[in-house]
């Protein structure tokens, strides 16, 4: 199979194909003379004023031309000239990024009247097919931003949620700078880029000239999503040597109250500060354009040791250092506030060298170096000082970009990228083990960071991207090709330098733990830190026809192959294969699938004035999913790690079992050698068929010029999943039998697995054996509308979408046991259902008002608003317990009973478990007023609960940005100097009690604890309901948040 895609990938190179995404912008168009007939030979000039840049062609022998390869953006002038007819010129043209924009141009022979004809288009101007957003440099300068992030500006795309598009999973975008890949697409960070979980953005914003959003583009060069595919394009020197230093800052100051207990915000400081250079080298030849920007934050930890509602006194915390250190010689770090750091330092440098007339090429870098501190302390949690980690990343990525023009039939583009990722944690302190106490209703955790001692990351990534175009007659044919080769080394254990629990303070005194695990090489004499090590491949080829058909109609239409292929072979475990039959085996990968992609699209200007375009199209879109899933098959086939795990369930007394009652163990090179042999261990399988995820994807819309300058657009988005990811446990048995039927007198019938590990699992040795393939249920709806008018000085815009979106497994995490056991279900969980997507968002509206206005020659004023309302997070009602024991706790939905003898509950008592706290009666009355009060449960009555059936209530808030400018004039050169102020949820600046934003943790809330006693104060099964509570909390989003701002340019 790897011969054959090489093979294919030869000849896809030799043909010079085509491109991933796109980096430039063209125009096209007819030349034809007075009587209607095209006119042969015609000169077609544009010409990139910034820069010189002179892109020229003659039109073919039916009068057609195209220009491609151009630099988005503007300002454009464009002239068409033939001798003895007059000229055609049109000036102030900018091109959007990734689109054709046609100019059609009727030339007179009167040789009397040879004065240049200017012309101005009206109506709108898009020629796109599918649905896709821009968003340009002046919008990004105009708009509030707090992060300078490219996920401030991709919420302007009216199907938005957060980083995920559409109703589909954030995992499936593809993001790109530059036509480059800059996905995070090993998976880890939820920002979708490189670097996100150092906190860190993948590129400045003062070094982007555009972005864009497609969801639905139907030229066959876009692909790798089945979300959206987010491009960014940079900025590039001019004639004109231009530059601005910038400064950004806030702080606590700067943030309003916690809008439920009016505590303003613990002292931080966040600023971010840089430069920006554009210049020639050699005018209209050479130019560069070079950015460097660093962010530093500091904010002290809160809750810390003697602070009001901290797990820990001053006392308390001096005495169990103390404690510590004479028992052990192990300093456990600070127990007051912590200065915790994030810093980032990007550097990015682009040279555009214009070759000759025919070539350009662009390179350019961008190098990272971040880092960003974790140590949370809560009311619940306390931390000292050296369970500190620190997530680091760096980035080197270099792209080369060559432009070619070949003649006025054939054209070409070729980008080559080469990334090096390199992520990691490090702790503080001598290595440690793990030390978790529970104290109270809190926990104490002191020791190495047990996900941190051996957590590195490093992506290796090479990506060839060519195109090619062929112009003849009405069509533009393209052939291509985009291939992107990784190298993977992913190092994660664990635990490695063991996990120890205990009950309280006093068992920790006693030396009394109640649970320990380590996990460890499966072979101690060799590594003792194996890491997955893989390599893998996306490859894909296609070819398209662009059917210019007349001047009102374009059809679109080609095909796509993508070719997946994992190169290298996971670890054979016999264990596995003898076990299932020979039915899985670790050692499989996903054959090099041929993942066929076809598409048509079309766009038609129904007039020919284009006032009214109808666009759309049909088509089938292959994605990807994040590496880290399979790289799950290479760290857990059973041969590379081990584990032990022991907890002592007994009652509250000695004999203690862990460790054989020796207690805890504080070198970490002996952690592997506490307990019995690690024989358990956690297995993935990947189905030998299974296919990266596709969609087929429909798109009708209508862009028109209304009454009043208005431009409106009408948009419907229908995608039905054709392959999507699907998770099993095969190493779960059959059911045996029906949930507990004491917890709802008999009205819960769900089926149940055995009552313990020995029942339940095929292999004993398996503590589970998750199976990744494919299923085809799922689908997602958009329907949107989006009205705005730009005036001489302002801009407004109002869009509305409706989003249905459903799905088998969502794809959430990171891991196949997280994937699998997070899905709620009311039967097995290895057959869950049809559901609401963790990423639909039912109703979206959001609005944008930009106005500015230029007074006493030397001042401007701008003001810009976003708002964004929406009808609020989904999330599940859930029992908290294992009710139909599959091993699993947090996947159970809840039955709703009709009435109070339906339901059983048993008294809840206090964490001690001495004190009643509330009675089963009581709990029984106040849990069927919360049903009653909730139009959701109420409704599910005598039913279960829907995964993510319920929302989060409606949220509105509103974003601005205020910006005053001074500026002179020094000759030629313009110098501003502009203050800002940004301010997200400006709404709740105005009331204190608006602008609320809602979160549910992990989108799931366990109403009810399933509670089973054998003894105590109060005997018996049943539920326990906490009253009081409600589902959802009010986010950090709830309180305003400004960022001041202040800055010098000149251009």
């Amino acid at each position: 199979m790897l011969k054959r895609i090489l093979f294919l990938l030869v000849i896809g190179l030799a043909v010079n194909s085509i491109s991933a995404q796109v980096t430039t912008s063209a125009i096209s168009g007819t030349v034809k003379t007075s009587d209607g007939s095209g006119l042969a030979g015609a000169t077609v000039t544009a010409i990139h004023l910034p820069t010189g840049t002179n892109y020229t062609t003659l039109s073919r022998t039916d009068g057609g031309y195209n220009i491609v390869n151009m630099v988005p953006g503007g300002p454009y002038k464009v002239e068409i000239t033939f001798v003895g007819f007059q000229t055609y010129s049109q000036t102030n043209i900018s091109l959007p990024l990734g689109e054709n924009t046609r100019f059609d141009a009727d030339l007179s022979n009167n040789n009397e009247t040879l004065a240049a004809v200017v012309v101005t288009g009206t109506g709108t101007t898009k020629r796109k097919t599918g649905a896709s957003t821009s968003v340009s440099r002046e919008q990004i300068n105009a708009l509030p931003t707090l992060s300078r992030s490219l996920s401030d500006f991709t919420r302007l795309t009216p199907q938005a949620n957060g980083n995920s598009f559409g109703g589909a999973s954030n995992r499936f975008n593809n993001i790109t700078i530059d036509g480059a890949v800059n996905n995070d697409v090993f998976g880890l960070s939820g920002s979708g880029t490189p670097g996100g979980q150092a906190a860190t953005t993948p590129i400045s914003l003062d070094a982007i000239q555009e972005i864009q959003v497609v969801l639905a583009p139907y030229d066959i060069t876009y692909g790798n999503f089945t979300g959206a595919g987010v491009n960014a394009v940079t900025r590039s020197g001019t004639n004109n040597v231009e530059g601005s230093a910038y400064y950004f800052y806030r702080n606590q100051n700067t943030i309003g109250k916690d809008p439920v207990s009016r505590v303003k915000s613990t002292k931080f400081s966040d600023k971010q500060y840089g430069l920006r250079v554009g210049a020639p080298i050699i005018k209209n030849k050479l130019f560069i354009f070079a950015n460097v920007e660093l962010a530093r934050r500091t904010a002290p930890t809160i809750f810390n040791a003697g602070d009001n509602n901290a797990v820990l006194t001053t006392a308390a915390a001096q005495a169990l250092a103390a404690d510590v250190q004479a028992r052990y010689g192990y300093d456990v770090g600070s127990f007051d506030a912590i200065n915790a750091e994030t810093q980032s330092d990007k550097i990015f440098a682009r040279i555009d060298w214009n070759i000759n007339s025919k070539h350009s090429l662009v390179a350019r870098h961008n190098y990272i170096s971040a880092f960003d501190d974790n140590i949370s302390r809560s009311a619940t949690l306390f931390r000292f000082g050296n369970n500190t980690y620190r997530f680091n990343n760096e980035q080197n990525i270099s792209v080369v970009e060559l432009r070619s023009r070949f003649s006025n039939r054939f054209s070409n583009n070729l980008i080559v990228g080469v990334h090096r990722i390199r992520d990691s944690r490090s702790t503080l302190g001598t290595p440690f083990p793990s030390v978790e106490i529970f104290q109270g209703s809190g926990t104490i955790q002191f020791g190495s960071e047990r996900s941190s001692t051996a957590n590195e990351l490093d992506q290796d990534i090479f990506e060839v991207t060519d195109n090619f175009k062929i112009f003849k007659g009405k069509h533009t044919f393209t052939i291509g090709t985009h291939n992107e080769f990784f190298k993977f080394r992913n190092l994660f254990i664990n635990n490695l330098s063991g996990r120890w629990r205990f009950a309280n303070i006093a068992d920790f005194n006693a030396n009394q733990p109640r649970q320990f695990d380590v996990t460890f090489s499966a072979d101690k004499t060799a590594n003792p830190r194996p890491s997955a090590e893989f390599k893998a491949a996306q490859l894909g080829f296609y070819a398209q026809d662009e059917f210019q058909v007349n001047t009102k109609f374009k059809l679109t239409y080609g095909i796509r192959v993508d070719v997946p292929q994992v190169i290298t072979k996971p670890a054979y475990n016999r264990a596995v294969d003898s076990t299932f039959n020979g039915a899985y085996s670790t050692s499989n990968t996903p054959d090099g699938q041929l993942l066929f992609a076809p598409r048509v699209g079309f766009n038609y200007d129904v007039d020919g004035d284009r006032k009214l375009i109808v666009r759309g199209g049909a088509g089938i879109f292959s994605g990807r999913v994040p590496f880290v899933w399979l790289s799950n098959q290479f760290s857990n086939t059973g041969l590379l790690l081990r584990t032990t795990s022991e907890t002592d369930n007994t009652p509250n007394a000695a004999p203690y079992t862990v460790n054989n009652g020796n207690g805890f163990v504080s070198d970490v090179n002996q952690q592997s050698n506490i307990g019995a042999a690690g024989n358990t261990y956690e297995v993935n399988l990947i189905d030998k068929k299974f296919k990266l995820p596709q969609v087929f994807r429909v798109n009708l819309a209508a862009d028109a010029k209304l009454p009043g300058g208005i431009n409106a657009t009408f948009e419907a988005i229908y995608s039905k999943t054709i392959n999507n990811v699907f998770y099993q446990d095969v190493n779960l048995t059959a059911p045996t039998g029906v949930v507990n039927q004491a917890y709802n007198n008999g009205a819960d019938q769900r089926i149940a697995f055995g009552s313990s590990n020995a029942l339940r699992r095929v292999n004993q040795n398996f503590t589970n054996a998750i199976l990744i393939s494919n299923t085809n249920k799922g689908y997602t709806t958009n329907l949107g509308v989006t009205l705005n008018k730009t005036a001489k000085n302002f801009f407004v815009q109002a869009s509305y979408n409706y989003n249905i979106a459903q799905d088998v497994n969502s794809g959430a995490s990171s891991t196949a046991l997280s994937n699998w056991e997070f899905v709620q279900v009311v039967g097995s969980p290895n057959e869950a259902g049809l559901a609401n997507s963790n990423y639909q968002l039912k109703h979206r509206i959001t609005g944008i008002f930009s106005y500015s206005v230029e007074y006493l020659k030397h001042l401007k004023s701008s003001i810009s608003f976003f708002y964004s309302g929406n009808s609020g997070q989904a999330f599940t009602y859930l029992v908290n317990g294992d009710l139909n024991s599959d091993g699993r706790f947090g996947n159970d939905l809840l039955y709703v009973p009709n009435d109070a003898s339906e339901i059983r509950f048993v008294d809840l008592l206090n964490s001690a478990g001495n004190t009643v706290l509330y009675t089963a009666a009581e709990q029984s009355a106040l849990f069927l007023q919360f049903v009653d009060n909730d139009p959701y449960l109420k409704k599910m009555k005598g039913n279960y609960t829907e995964r993510n059936g319920r929302n989060t209530p409606w949220e509105h808030v509103i974003d601005a940005r205020f910006t005053q400018d001074f500026f002179i004039m020094t000759g030629t050169k313009k110098h501003d100097l502009q203050f800002t102020f940004d301010v997200f949820n400006l709404t709740n600046l105005i009331d204190k009690g608006a602008g609320r934003q809602y979160a549910v943790t992990n989108q799931a809330y366990s109403i009810l604890t399933a509670v089973s006693r054998t003894g105590g104060i109060a005997p018996g099964t049943g539920y326990n309901f906490t009253p009081g509570q409600t589902p959802w909390s009010m986010s950090f989003g709830s309180r305003f948040q400004g960022q001041v701002g202040l800055r010098y340019t000149f251009n």
